[in-house]
């Protein structure tokens, strides 16, 4: 199995509403690729396990553009 750990530094309520925005697709049923989202404080912790390259490759692209447009979203004012 294949594994990748992201870890963002944010400001406290960034990552809780990030963390709690992606909980819901985190734990969608996928045939070949599980997903954890940890909050701690201020840290955001992603972790992506699958089965393959491939897979992993895919959810990361996907996770990490969601967590951009969340971030690039709280800084529209």
């Amino acid at each position: 199995m294949k594994k990748a750990v992201f870890t963002f530094t944010l400001d406290e309520f960034t990552a809780d509403i990030i963390a709690k925005s992606l909980l819901p697709e985190s734990k969608r049923i996928l045939p070949r690729t599980k997903v954890e989202i940890e909050n701690k404080k201020n840290k955001l912790i992603l972790s992506i396990m699958a089965d393959d390259v491939s897979a992993l490759r895919a959810a990361i692209n996907s996770y990490l553009r969601w967590i951009k447009t969340a971030v690039d979203m709280s800084n529209v004012k």
